[in-house]
């Protein structure tokens, strides 16, 4: 499950002071949480991840268990300080069937850096939800003061708007996801975060971050896309890949032409 807080449109800045992740206590964070910023090297935020496993006494968790592919929530929080306002989502994959040139000309002028010499075999994109208005988050501030109800929850509606795609490929015998998103803020659950291994690198030269459990290998770095700069997050998973072989993947990826 892969969860997305979808700010990116610019009229949804005028109320991010309402729209934030909620996060745990703060005596908790250094035992369920790692929060991870990736920079471009003039400093300027791409991406921004937060890492947990999921706490059962946590409302936000325990919403976010029951979000089916395909499904979005808008949570308002009340006692979380002055109150938060998260936005939730579980990507449905849907199968592209008109082969990877039909979809790269879908998303141009935006070009991306795909995996070479491996061997395509199958294409989902993901399609994402709208962002609540200020009037919405409004409402659901105020039914929770009017009725008393800490947890106040929206459904979020989903859109024909393209946000990602996971192409599989196999190389060297070996299958492997490759993934692509435009939005940059994310929330990753994984099985346990102290048998988790957290590995802080470069790939291509960008910020990167490699995580290990049980032989799941997922390697997540952000990127600027060379025409319109718009801010990339790459994703790599694998089972039981050599460090070698993943890694060789991601710093060789290039513009399909």
């Amino acid at each position: 499950m892969r969860n997305i807080d979808e700010n990116n449109e610019p009229w949804i800045l005028s109320i991010r002071s309402k729209v934030n992740s909620v996060y745990p206590p703060e005596n908790l964070k250094r035992k369920v949480m790692e929060q991870i910023e990736f920079q471009n090297e003039n400093g300027d935020m791409l991406a921004s991840i937060r890492i947990d496993s999921y706490q059962e006494d946590d409302v936000m968790d325990t919403i976010i268990q029951n979000l089916k592919p395909g499904m979005g929530k808008a949570i308002y929080v009340a006692d979380q300080g002055k109150g938060t306002v998260s936005q939730q989502t579980n990507y449905k994959a849907v199968k592209w069937e008109n082969g990877i040139k039909a979809l790269l000309n879908l998303i141009s002028p935006l070009r991306l850096c795909l995996p070479i010499n491996a061997e395509l075999l199958d294409i989902s994109i993901y399609y994402g939800f709208d962002n609540l208005s200020e009037e919405e988050i409004d409402d659901m501030v105020s039914e929770s003061k009017v009725t008393g109800k800490l947890v106040i929850v929206r459904d979020l509606q989903p859109n024909n708007v393209l946000v990602g795609m996971n192409l599989i490929y196999r190389k060297d015998g070996k299958s492997f996801e490759f993934r692509i998103f435009n939005t940059t803020k994310s929330r990753i659950h994984v099985p346990d975060m102290e048998m988790e291994k957290i590995e802080y690198l470069q790939i291509r030269g960008n910020e990167a971050v490699y995580l290990t459990n049980s032989g799941r290998q997922h390697l997540i770095w952000a990127e600027e896309e060379t025409g319109t700069k718009k801010a990339l997050q790459y994703e790599l998973l694998a089972d039981s890949c050599s460090r070698d072989l993943l890694f060789g993947i991601a710093n060789s990826i290039t513009e399909l032409i």
